[in-house]
């Protein structure tokens, strides 16, 4: 069995794409779920993830589930992570 390896994105990035896609602007979804265009401004530019409350309004509004854009930012925080910095052991049982 191969592994698939992948890079992980900002979900702001996968935001951006959709958007373009569907052609419509970050003002216009803003308005649409109920935020501030700063807000989807933010996710855009990677300068702000998705938290559990944005991703439920995500999936409403441009479909699939929460658990995709929440997928997509526990992917990227975990990829921003140097796991090396940690010189943690196990615990003893």
């Amino acid at each position: 069995m191969t592994q698939t390896h992948f890079t992980p994105v900002h979900p702001g990035d996968v935001l951006k794409d959709e958007l373009e896609e569907i052609g419509i602007t970050q003002s216009a979804l803003a308005k649409h779920i109920g935020v501030l265009p700063k807000t989807i401004n933010e996710i855009c530019r990677g300068k702000r993830g998705i938290s559990a409350e944005m991703g439920i309004k995500l999936s409403k509004a441009l479909g699939g589930s929460p658990q995709f854009w929440l997928n997509l930012q526990n992917n990227w925080e975990l990829s921003q992570i140097d796991e090396t910095a940690f010189d943690i052991r196990p615990v003893a049982a």
